[in-house]
């Protein structure tokens, strides 16, 4: 009898057969919702169909690792570590784990308040005295780990992607210049998510201890745990058997961007793994060899005393610890509730999702080599989704496979422009089509068309684009800039002044209305 035969509402039908005054009854099972599956009997066998499947739709790339009390029931890899040289992954290919690394962070933190060189009320200037003091004076360590500092996160600002995340910064530097700017809330009233705290966090590690963040995780952590394939990643290491990072474009899988991971992500996201050294890490957070248990608790229990930033879900009471997530899922068929502690991460080129089912001592962990385009999702839903199916199959859950890839919204206009023309594209797009909050839906699109040489079509879209989010001053440089490089100075400078009219201390307008007047001026000569 399965799990779920167990909980679930049964009913009793007679079978037909006397024996003397007795009437069997024999148990009917009630049906699965559509597009369920119950367990095997061989767990193992449901967790490979259901990666398998995941991989199959291209949209996962990576290592997978299950473990069931204390003990590994499943690992396997998909895809490539290197489209290049056609290398496939390995359960002992290395994966940057994006933001899965802050609970490493605040694993040393905790460790140097145990040993009394830290404490969770010390403002950030008792360790950085350049830290600008109106803020920095009520900003404490606790803030910082959990979330609710109230300093802007520099991965929002638009510069970040572009040029920010790319240059190398002293790590002062870059801590004064992107990691100290006004409040949006007042420290302590609210959670919200914020990778600058925890590259104020790094450093204050490396303030006291006097080592680097790197050297104490290996000091610290790492080699206590064996765990020998897991570092501090910087740009100019060679590391064998480390993963090639890839995006999931429109049309085709690109090279992810670069960026300097000691500057920015940091202590917020630096840290590379692989699946089984993941495995030795979630051993050691049952026992007291890093770290004791009062300390311990203290990481996984949720600070409910603030609500949720609405970006954050806007939940009362926020479900974050200190580097850990803590809540209960609900099985949407049987209503099992589990505990789980929890992370995910996403940088470029890579996605990440560790759960932690600690009331179960289960393990589930997915490491992958693939990333979205900007303003994209579906690779990010995929990893998100397998984490939880497996969670349903390593507790005897009914689980569901994830259905076949769809043609993605981008190729199905496309194919559109060139069958119909643009403007049933765009009526389709109107009616049907799922639009990006922060606007540029269909510019990936667009700049794909203008490449293909239907520039008309490619700059309609734009134009699209611009007349639904009149307000974002990026569409509106791209815009510009992508009329001006196809020759239309005069419409370019037009979306240039509209810019400037909204952010007239835009340094990048300025210098393309400088560049546009330019063109223009030749032209008439």
């Amino acid at each position: 009898m399965t799990a779920f035969q167990k909980q679930a509402p049964q009913r009793l039908v007679l079978a037909g057969l006397l024996f003397g005054s007795i009437v069997i009854a024999q148990e009917e099972k009630v049906p699965l919702p559509n597009g369920y599956h119950e367990v095997d009997s061989d767990k193992v066998a449901s967790l490979q169909k259901l990666c398998q499947a995941t991989a199959d739709t291209g949209l996962f790339s990576g290592a997978v690792l299950v473990a069931d009390k204390g003990k590994v029931i499943y690992k396997a890899s998909f895809g490539l570590a290197n489209r290049e040289w056609n290398i496939p992954n390995t359960t002992d290919t290395k994966f940057r784990l994006a933001s899965v690394s802050k609970q490493f962070c605040t694993m040393v933190v905790m460790q140097l308040v145990q040993e009394g060189k830290i404490n969770l009320g010390d403002p950030i200037t008792e360790h950085l005295p350049y830290y600008r003091k109106d803020t920095g004076d009520r900003i404490t360590i606790h803030h910082l780990m959990s979330h609710q500092s109230g300093i802007k996160d520099y991965t929002a600002n638009f510069d970040y992607r572009g040029t920010i995340s790319r240059l190398p910064f002293d790590k002062d530097e870059f801590i004064r210049e992107h990691c100290s700017g006004d409040l949006s809330h007042e420290p302590g009233t609210i959670y919200s998510y914020c990778n600058a705290g925890y590259s104020i966090l790094g450093r204050i590690i490396e303030k006291v201890t006097r080592r680097t963040f790197e050297q104490n995780l290996d000091e610290r952590i790492f080699k206590p745990l064996g765990m020998e394939n897991s570092g501090y990643d910087r740009n100019q290491y060679v590391l064998e058997k480390r993963a090639s990072g890839y995006t999931r474009g429109a049309f085709e899988y690109t090279r992810a961007d670069y960026l300097d991971m000691d500057s920015s992500p940091g202590a917020a996201g630096s840290i590379y793994s692989t699946v089984e050294d993941m495995f030795l890490w979630d051993r050691a957070l049952y026992t007291d060899q890093l770290l004791n248990r009062k300390y311990r608790d203290l990481m996984f229990t949720p600070n409910r005393d603030v609500p949720e930033v609405k970006a954050a879900g806007g939940r009362p009471q926020s479900n974050y610890g200190y580097g850990w997530q803590i809540y209960s899922r609900t099985h949407p068929v049987t209503k099992r509730r589990t505990k789980i502690v929890n992370h995910g991460g996403a940088i470029n080129g890579f996605r990440a999702m560790e759960n932690r089912l600690v009331e179960d001592d289960a393990f589930v962990i997915v490491l992958c080599n693939q990333g979205d385009n900007f303003g994209a999702s579906e690779v990010w839903s995929t990893v998100v989704n397998l984490s939880t199916e497996l969670i349903h199959v390593v507790t005897d859950q009914p689980y569901k496979l994830p259905g076949k890839a769809r043609i993605t919204q981008n190729q199905r206009m496309y194919d559109m422009v060139k069958r119909d023309g643009v403007e049933a594209a765009i009526t389709w797009f109107k009616d049907k089509g799922k639009k990006a909050a922060w606007g540029g839906t269909t510019m990936a699109l667009a700049e794909q068309l203008i490449n293909d040489g239907r520039v008309d079509d490619g700059l309609r879209l734009m134009d699209l684009e611009v007349e639904m989010a009149p307000g974002k001053i990026w569409l509106l440089r791209k815009t510009a800039e992508a009329y001006l490089g196809n020759g239309h100075p005069e419409r370019a400078l037009t979306l240039a002044e509209k810019g400037l009219e909204q952010k007239p201390d835009d340094e990048k307008l300025k210098t393309l209305k400088a560049e546009i007047e330019k063109d223009l001026k030749n032209k008439i000569q």
